[in-house]
């Protein structure tokens, strides 16, 4: 699918990354997602209720064997035995094939059906020249259900779309707080490591003993920060436990599994935005083809305003392996015309017809000029989120170099265990600052893409 091989494009992983068994990578959780997630595989009955529908419309050209008997026998006499054995075969327009067999013999028969003892054949056609004549029930049906078929598609692709986008969005929920963890955690043997400097100059008499409190503190307050990650991150490995399955039965994420490093994955965004291509996105392909499918409609209903005139001729003959005895001197034709008076069941349908068709096309200007916009709004949304991320690595690199200075100052006596635990906190808040805007931008590039409809992987 165009959304997801985008998907791949944009986030490739390299090949060892994937590979460890205690990852999982973006494009290794879309390609469990894509082949196993009910959704989709629920998606793909929606592309084959379309094949079936034209299937179905198909059959309406079909072959049909007709066979009309009838016998009446009464005290000993044979009244009549009627048999009349046709093979109809439906063509494109209002045309179709008739070839049959006649074979009818009895006291009281109608002398119009008199046939030679061994039974006459015939060969024919019937075509409509009115209504039915450029458009039928059969073409309406067929090339109706064809439209439907290729609406069906885009109603697939949206479908999985809507699936990848909200996974693609749990995924990233799952890298934040892994990553989350991992700062804390970090900072949290910091702290402890500095306690135990700060503990043993405190013994020597070389610091307050008053600092190993700050320390100490501060080792809890990271403690605490650590333990919230923690559960954070437990939900978001449950949430995106709903979107593994294994042959119709749901995976749990095992805790040791860990995303690939945000840093890989940020390493692999595009450079370029990719510019909207609104040509086939499947949004504004659904309504087209509804469109395309009521146009069809309202031509079969114009053309019921037209009146019903069926002329048939069929060539007759007692030997059919010589074709030359089929002649226009032998032959049974007809016509049947009918019209209704008034034509307000049909002048209505063509009316309703019409409604319909208007509804749907500003259906289409609707969603052709939202999805414009929220294409150049996110557009928008991403220049900025480019923006404001280069702000916050360099404040995360600014905030680093205050909190080396000030060890250092410590470590020469000029400063104090605050000073540090302070500046500590605003690195871990640039950190984290920086970590929300990658993570959001990361959610909005998915939603880009999406909503993109997959034209740009072309």
């Amino acid at each position: 699918m165009r959304f997801v091989l985008y998907f791949y494009l944009l986030f490739f992983i390299c090949s060892s990354a994937s590979a460890q068994i205690d990852s999982l990578s973006y494009t290794e959780f879309l390609d469990k997602v894509i082949s196993e997630h009910p959704v989709v595989s629920q998606a793909g009955l929606v592309r084959n209720l379309g094949d079936a529908q034209v299937q179905s419309a198909r059959g309406a050209f079909d072959p049909r064997f007709v066979v009309d008997y009838k016998a009446k026998e009464y005290k000993g006499t044979e009244y009549y035995d009627l048999l009349d054995a046709q093979l109809q075969v439906p063509m494109w327009y209002g045309l179709k094939l008739k070839g049959g067999f006649q074979q009818n013999q009895g006291v009281y028969i109608n002398p119009q059906n008199q046939v030679p003892d061994a039974g006459l054949f015939q060969a024919g056609v019937v075509l409509s020249l009115g209504e039915g004549l450029w458009i039928n029930s059969r073409m309406a049906g067929l090339r109706q259900a064809q439209a439907y078929r290729e609406q069906s598609k885009a109603e697939q692709q949206l479908l999985i779309n809507d699936i990848l986008l909200q996974a693609s969005f749990t995924y990233f929920e799952w890298v934040r707080a892994h990553e989350k963890l991992d700062i804390f955690e970090a900072f949290l043997e910091n702290a402890n490591e500095r306690f135990r400097g700060i503990k043993r100059g405190a013994e020597t008499g070389d610091i307050a003993g008053i600092d190993t409190v700050e320390a100490r503190l501060n080792i809890q307050k990271r403690m605490l920060q650590a333990n919230q990650a923690a559960v954070e991150l437990r939900k978001t490995r449950l949430e995106l436990s709903t979107y593994l399955w294994d042959q119709d039965q749901p995976l749990l994420l095992q805790e040791q599994v860990r995303p690939v490093d945000t840093d890989v994955v940020l390493g692999n965004l595009i450079s370029e935005i990719p510019q909207a291509n609104l040509n086939s996105h499947p949004q504004l392909e659904f309504y087209r083809r509804r469109i395309e499918a009521l146009q069809i409609e309202k031509r079969y209903r114009f053309n019921r305003l037209l009146p019903q005139i069926d002329l048939e001729y069929n060539f007759l003959s007692e030997e059919p392996d010589n074709f030359e005895t089929f002649n226009a001197n032998a032959y049974k034709a007809g016509l049947k015309f009918s019209m209704p008076l008034f034509l307000r069941k049909e002048r209505g349908d063509l009316k309703i017809a019409e409604y319909e068709l208007q509804d749907a096309k500003l259906e289409l200007n609707l969603q052709d000029n939202q999805l414009q916009a929220r294409i150049n709004a996110l557009q928008q949304q991403l220049q900025a989120f480019l923006e404001q991320i280069v702000m916050a690595e360099q404040m995360a690199t600014d905030a680093t170099a205050l909190l080396d200075a000030e060890v250092r100052k410590f470590n020469f006596g000029e400063s104090s265990i605050f000073l540090i635990n302070t500046r500590e906190t605003r690195l871990i808040e640039a950190r984290l600052e920086q970590l929300d805007l990658e993570i959001k931008y990361l959610r909005t590039q998915a939603e880009y893409l999406q909503a993109l409809g997959g034209n740009a992987a072309q």
